[in-house]
């Protein structure tokens, strides 16, 4: 067995550290306070990452990107995992590779240059599920009208776009939509929400087929499973930083939260189950790179990761419960910026269904 990663892996690893360090924590307190960085400041970093000649690294080669071994991309997702910041090396979610024809001048490529940023549209109030979304998309001659309300992960910038999934009559559909599209409203109250009212958009709109969203980017969902559980243990590992910053310093009855029992267990559990879920990842990614993305071995790593992560998440916040600067540290709201724990919970549904059925069929084959 083999633990070493390459040189050169490493030294784009130590780049992106210090890019984060010096970069990109300096702001986080700003995005919180502001709700989201301004466009000057988006476009600085993106400069800078440019500058090191990591943007569009790890995008796939036959859309002009570097083809990053997965193994590499993984370290360097662990390294953005470390910041709240919602950043990225130009990579875009894999359903958007299902563009075509004027939609890859509009969208794709202006993604994949950083230009213009994709937001997925597909959660609701109380609706994670896709057979629970209100949200519905109402052919009407050459065009769909679009009702309802999304969910985002974050205010969108001047020239974001959003990749809106809608039940139509033939299943879930996804469609590419322009803020400034009539009919679409904006919603800041505590979350973010986009509200469709009679949006009537183009069947030049639709991305990939009537009615099959829910398979966009399926071939390769397995690897962006993977990378994104690098990035959760990055954030986890962030989160463990912060738990023992804390507990170091902070005084609670006469004496240092490091010095409590409970505090050591809590901080002894994180640890451990950050490095067990770090190998997990990385042997998946090992695994992807020689022979292909496994379907089961992916859904081990949302497993793995998830759990770590909302265990993490869970114990840094009960450090933190103690009397003093608690109440201007937000635990949640800063794992929320990476992934909202309501989808987090979705998708440790679907992994555990895919490893059960596994093991099922593997024990009647048997």
């Amino acid at each position: 067995m083999d633990f070493e990663f390459s040189s050169d892996a490493l030294m784009l690893r130590d780049m992106l550290r210090r890019f984060v360090e010096d970069e990109a924590k300096p702001l986080e307190m700003k995005y919180f306070s502001a709700g989201g960085l301004e466009e000057k400041e988006r476009a600085r970093l993106h400069t800078v990452i440019e500058q090191m000649g990591l943007w569009g690294i790890t995008v796939p080669e036959k859309f002009g990107g570097g083809g990053l071994d997965l193994e590499t991309s993984c370290l360097l997702e662990e390294e953005l995992g470390k910041t709240f910041l919602p950043m990225n090396l130009g990579d875009v979610p894999p359903l958007l590779y299902a563009c075509q024809g004027s939609q890859i001048e509009k969208f794709l490529n202006p993604a994949l240059a950083g230009k213009r940023h994709p937001l997925i549209a597909a959660r609701e109030p109380n609706a994670i599920k896709p057979q629970d979304w209100k949200t519905t998309a109402t052919p009407e001659g050459q065009a769909y009208i679009l009702n309802g309300k999304k969910l985002l992960s974050a205010m969108p910038a001047s020239q974001d776009f959003f990749v809106t999934l809608a039940n139509a009559p033939a299943g879930v559909s996804a469609f590419l939509v322009e803020p400034t599209q009539g009919g679409v409203r904006l919603v800041k109250n505590g979350s973010t929400s986009l509200e469709f009212d009679g949006c009537r958009v183009e069947a030049s709109s639709l991305l990939g087929e009537y009615g099959q969203a829910l398979n966009l980017g399926a071939d390769s969902a397995p690897a962006a499973f993977i990378r994104l559980g690098a990035r959760y243990v990055g954030l986890s590992t962030r989160l463990l930083e912060m738990a023992l910053e804390y507990a170091k310093t902070w005084t609670a009855l006469g004496a240092l939260l490091k010095e409590r029992p409970s505090v050591q267990r809590m901080l002894a559990e994180v640890k451990v189950q950050i490095e067990g879920t770090r190998w997990l990842v990385y042997h998946a990614a090992w695994m992807a790179d020689k022979q292909g993305a496994s379907r089961t071995l992916s859904a081990e790593v949302r497993l793995a990761v998830g759990e770590m992560l909302s265990k993490a998440t869970d114990l840094t916040t009960m450090i933190y419960g103690g009397p003093g600067p608690s109440s201007q540290v937000d635990i949640h709201r800063y794992v929320q910026s990476a992934i909202p724990m309501e989808a987090l919970e979705f998708g440790l549904d679907g992994a555990r269904i895919v490893i059960a059925a596994e093991l099922l069929t593997a024990k009647d084959g048997g």
